[in-house]
């Protein structure tokens, strides 16, 4: 086997990559080949703020990916904090997005900087305890009227 020629598996692998890339790059031309300016015109300001990160994202992703292509190791790595940073951002949006539209926030794994409670499930919560409380209590009274007699 020559040095020149790559293995059969990864050809194949080189090919889907190139196809979805090409999947990619059409599906983004219509954003690519309108001025940027004119395409915020037509943006909300959250839409906006959405648009700036996730180009954010996507540029850090890919070379996230290109690092990690040339062997060097992330873990410690500005541009994980930078990521990080951008997803915060992310989750910032979110939650403005649904304070505009009078949603519940969303939650989840990273929850946002604050949470509503579910009054209806915390009422819930409360009177299932009081309720075990007072039946703990009621045992213990019967038991302790059976030892005296």
């Amino acid at each position: 086997m020559s040095d020149d020629v790559l293995p059969e598996e990864m050809v194949q692998v080189f090919y889907n990559y190139h196809e979805t890339l090409k999947s990619v790059e059409n599906l983004l031309e219509p954003y690519l080949n309108l001025p940027l300016d004119e395409m915020y015109e037509t943006l909300t300001p959250i839409e906006q703020a959405k648009s700036e990160l996730i180009t954010a994202y996507a540029v850090n992703s890919l070379y996230w990916s290109f690092l990690t292509t040339q062997g060097i190791k992330l873990e410690g790595h500005p541009l994980k904090k930078e990521m990080e940073r951008i997803q915060m951002y992310m989750r910032k949006v979110k939650l403005v997005e649904s304070t505009l539209k009078n949603e519940r926030p969303p939650t989840g794994h990273n929850p946002p900087t604050y949470q509503t409670i579910d009054k209806y499930a915390a009422d819930r919560f409360i009177k299932r305890t009081l309720g075990k409380e007072k039946n703990l209590r009621d045992e213990k009274g019967e038991e302790e009227g059976s030892e005296e007699t």
